[in-house]
């Protein structure tokens, strides 16, 4: 087995959250079979952040030997209105263009997509769907209204929404997913993190006699569009700006497809925001922090437009170095659009064989009617 500990510390340090870091450890080094599980709600092509992020994450699981699992939430799809707003296509496109674009970011991380498991939601409901209703009643019964409606922003809602009564349902049957598959290890962006919070307050009431499951948050990519307001106001909330700055799938320019050409994702990067000497809202830079130094072991090389190259060990390198001037926007944006074609080819490849590419087809189909 690969050097746990590194793998340990690498998890802690890139992830955005682990509740509670201490449980992960100790639960990883008990020598324990865990199990892993990352949702998904099948909407439109794959971009990095949903990808190659939870790729990353679930590289490094395997590596520990956790059990690795994408649920294929075709029902929550459904709930949320997404693609034709129909149970049957969310199945459709979720094992097929959706499980294919996993595989692929998987196979751009380093990974052997046959240590993931492939559930499609719809499926395992039926197995035992009074257990799995007795589960969501007993998460609905241990919370309250409120806290749900406050929880439906995990769907891309605002609260206060107007909202059809299902969609308040949706956090609990999230909460109840992980409890109906015996999950010890709750994987998702931090835009999830409201219902992971309920999944750990419920916990001893509806599995008392389990530890709770971890909750595990890898950053969010933000899109390579500028902030809402720039500059950004002084009072400003942080956290706020950064969750605006969300990929957007809305916007094809915001995102890079793990199926985008070399010159799609050159053209992409080349026309993102990327402000001289700005490190806290600059999508190249979080880019290149949160994917391209997951595991650095070479230098982060960046050739000056005018001659000359710089390299850098790590991230903090870079951000220091930008931050004080020495670095050109222009020249960060080629290294990174460099790397990213580099990273993405694996998964490029995948696409080209022709029963993978057949199912995009079928999405493109979909997306192009509506």
């Amino acid at each position: 087995m690969p050097d746990q500990e590194r793998i340990i510390n690498r998890l802690v340090q890139n992830c955005a959250e682990i509740i509670t870091e201490d449980e992960f450890t100790e639960r990883i080094n008990s020598g324990d079979e865990l199990t892993h599980y990352i949702g998904f709600e099948i909407s439109g092509y794959v971009h990095l952040g949903q990808g190659i992020m939870s790729a990353l994450v679930m590289k490094d699981l395997t590596d520990l030997g956790v059990k690795c699992t994408v649920w294929l939430a075709d029902w929550h799809t459904w709930i949320n209105d997404k693609l034709d707003g129909t149970k049957e296509t969310a199945a459709k496109i979720g094992q097929g263009y959706f499980t294919e674009a996993i595989k692929a970011s998987f196979l751009a991380v380093g990974g052997n997509p046959d240590d993931l498991e492939f559930r499609l939601a719809s499926e395992w409901y039926a197995k035992d769907a009074m257990r799995y209703l007795d589960l969501e009643k007993q998460v609905e019964k241990n919370t309250t209204l409120s806290r749900m409606q406050r929880s439906t922003s995990i769907m891309g809602r605002q609260e206060g929404d107007s909202i059809d009564f299902a969609k308040l349902t949706y956090p609990a049957m999230q909460v109840a997913d992980i409890f109906y598959q015996n999950i010890d290890i709750a994987h998702a962006g931090t835009d999830q993190r409201k219902a992971h919070v309920i999944m750990r307050d419920v916990a001893s009431n509806i599995q008392p006699d389990k530890p709770k499951p971890i909750a595990l948050h890898h950053p969010l990519l933000v899109g390579l569009q500028p902030p809402r307001t720039w500059p950004v106001p002084a009072d400003a909330d942080e956290r706020d700006v950064i969750m605006s700055m969300k990929m957007s799938k809305s916007k094809p320019d915001s995102a890079i497809w793990i199926h985008d050409t070399p010159e799609d994702i050159e053209r992409k990067i080349n026309k993102a925001f990327c402000e001289a000497k700005e490190v806290k809202y600059n999508p190249v830079l979080n880019w290149a922090g949160h994917i391209l130094f997951w595991d650095r072991r070479e230098e982060f090389e960046i050739k000056h437009k005018y001659g000359g190259q710089i390299g850098f060990r790590t991230f903090d390198q870079l951000e220091a170095a930008y931050k004080k001037g020495l670095v050109h926007p222009q020249d960060l944006k080629a290294a990174v659009a460099k790397e990213l074609v580099e990273l993405l080819k694996p998964a490029r490849e995948h696409f080209a064989k022709p029963g993978v590419a057949a199912k995009k087809a079928e999405l493109d189909k979909l997306l192009t009617k509506s």
